[in-house]
């Protein structure tokens, strides 16, 4: 069950985030067009390619988090010697309390941005629908790493092959 689950949530978010990507691109090679060939450029549809971009780089964190890929300092872990694989589960509890705490502050800010009808510059839409990819994001590499102290065969590790 925690693999389908896994798997779901890897999809889902690698879909929204390459749509988000291949919006991001679209929206800027508009804008370039429009303003080099017709000199003329729509207004917000850099603002909209920068939104684009922040949905797609939050859900990286979590591609990230499923790849086991994010950057960490590697020069200590001759310290753990034959416990190293109860050090990984340990670590990957705490990297969940971690972010399960954060996803508790991002979404304090969300609803104070709801609260307050924060809006964004130049288009003027409300902006807590698109900042939602903050707590999502923190919640789902909290589950992830929840999910990997549960069930450490399902996470990907650098020195040995995916799979």
């Amino acid at each position: 069950m925690l693999r389908s689950v896994l798997k779901g949530l890897t999809l889902t978010e690698s879909i929204v985030a390459t749509a988000a990507y291949a919006l991001v691109a679209a929206l800027l090679m508009v804008d370039v067009i429009g303003r080099e060939v017709f000199s003329s450029a729509l207004l917000g549809l850099q603002q909209i390619a920068v939104y684009g971009a922040i949905v797609a780089g939050f859900l990286g964190l979590t591609l990230a988090t499923t790849d086991n890929s994010h950057l960490r300092p590697e020069f200590l872990d001759f310290l753990a010697g034959r416990h190293g694989h109860e050090v990984s589960r340990a670590g990957d509890v705490l990297s969940a309390v971690f972010y399960f705490a954060a996803t508790y502050v991002a979404w304090t800010f969300v609803q104070i941005s709801m609260d307050v009808g924060d809006k964004a510059p130049v288009l003027y839409f409300v902006l807590w629908p698109l900042q939602l990819i903050i707590p999502y994001a923190f919640g789902s590499a909290g589950v992830k790493h929840l999910i990997f102290a549960i069930r450490p065969d399902l996470k990907t590790y650098s020195d040995k092959p995916a799979g």
